[in-house]
């Protein structure tokens, strides 16, 4: 037996244990799962369960107990949404934010911040209120406001791949965790929440990949794949 069939076959019980869980504690600590009329690409996925990480990090403030407690609720239900989602991850990136090209972006990839951190990611600028459109299809993992970045917007699309949109100023009302998603679709409006906070407003566009089954991601650029919109 492999390692993911021996986590396959404690899914359901560790997966309702863990929802029941959240649920006992009230709505705002359970996590909604993806929407059920969107056909299972990869079933394989919907008994997983993502074993625990090798090296969990250690809170050292009460804000990042909060936040470190949040991404593990949520990645008790992230098996369901690579189930709603083919392998093949978008080739090309469709510009998030509304009137912006790609040529106007600066690369910020990599660039030192804060606290000895790396940028893993792109800062996109804009008016504060600006349109922003999800860059691909794909299900609303995860909308919150307790990352570093502020009102966030996690989105999982094909491939696996995790697309987050942060430092937004709103989202809409009508935009709910489990909802399939357009290029279509607006998930926010450009702002300064969280640690962009006294900067000029802008949008912070990240892309994470990585291995599904342990649940494990690393920061890729997204620049090179952002194209502009017709």
């Amino acid at each position: 037996m492999t390692e993911r069939s021996g986590w396959s076959r404690t899914a359901a019980l560790v997966r309702a244990l863990a929802l029941g869980a959240a649920i006992a504690l009230g709505a705002a600590w359970a996590q909604t799962l993806p929407d059920p009329s969107w056909p299972d690409l990869e079933p394989a996925f919907v008994d997983h369960v993502c074993p625990p990480s090798d090296n969990p990090p250690v809170a050292r403030t009460e804000a990042e107990r909060a936040r470190f407690e949040m991404r593990a609720r949520y990645r008790t239900v992230m098996p369901a949404f690579y189930a709603k989602v083919g392998p093949v991850p978008d080739a090309l990136l469709l510009m998030p934010v509304q009137g912006v090209r790609v040529s106007q972006v600066t690369d910020t990839w990599q660039a030192p911040r804060g606290g000895g951190r790396l940028h893993d990611g792109q800062d996109i600028f804009a008016p504060v209120g600006t349109p922003v459109r999800s860059a691909t299809a794909g299900f609303v993992y995860r909308i919150d406001d307790l990352s570093l970045g502020g009102l966030t917007v996690t989105i999982i699309g094909d491939g696996y791949k995790r697309y987050f949109y942060t430092h937004f100023d709103r989202v809409p009302d009508d935009l709910l965790e489990g909802q399939r998603v357009t290029t279509d679709t607006v998930i926010g409006f450009v702002g300064t929440s969280g640690n962009a906070a006294g900067t000029p407003p802008h949008l912070h566009f990240g892309v994470y990949a990585g291995d599904p089954w342990a649940c494990e991601w690393r920061a890729i650029d997204p620049l090179p794949r952002l194209v502009d919109r017709n």
